[in-house]
């Protein structure tokens, strides 16, 4: 399984800090394989998805901030067009309440996590080719097959 973290900051001077997080749960297991793409929020979006496209990913990931939540959304929406059975998993502060509408605004987005994510995110990839296991993943949101929007509250230490 290849896993593509997209590493969308204000500038080259900051790094996410969440990727030595998950990896750090995971990286044990021979089954996944981490990539990068890191960008700023200033560069062109086309080069960014061309980037991300080359390395034809299972499962994109990204965390999203207040500054970059836009222009990852413009990123993700594409890639997604482009690679549609990519699962895409997002994270982050952005989703700390209730993300019914948000996932519901943006059909291509799989699923997110609200709270601490470093331990959930290992056990949805253990489930994740099984969305009628997703319900067992704490902090996991996302919609049904039948759009229905799950919650499993919040993921924590």
């Amino acid at each position: 399984m290849k896993i593509l973290w997209i590493d969308l900051n204000s500038s080259y001077a900051h790094s996410s800090l969440a990727l030595p997080a998950l990896h750090a749960q995971i990286m044990t297991d021979p089954s996944v394989e981490w990539e990068i793409v890191s960008a700023t929020i200033n560069e062109n979006v086309g080069m960014i998805v061309d980037e991300i496209c080359r390395h034809q990913p299972d499962i994109l990931a990204a965390t999203t901030w207040l500054f970059n939540h836009e222009q990852l959304m413009h990123v993700t929406s594409r890639v997604k067009a482009l690679i549609p059975e990519a699962c895409l998993v997002l994270g982050g502060p952005e989703f700390l309440g209730d993300n019914e509408e948000f996932l519901r605004k943006n059909p291509f987005v799989d699923c997110v996590f609200r709270g601490e994510g470093e331990e959930a995110f290992p056990q949805w990839l253990a489930c994740q080719n099984h969305p009628e296991q997703w319900h067992t993943v704490p902090g996991l949101c996302y919609l049904t097959p039948d759009k229905e929007y799950k919650d499993n509250g919040i993921a924590a230490y």
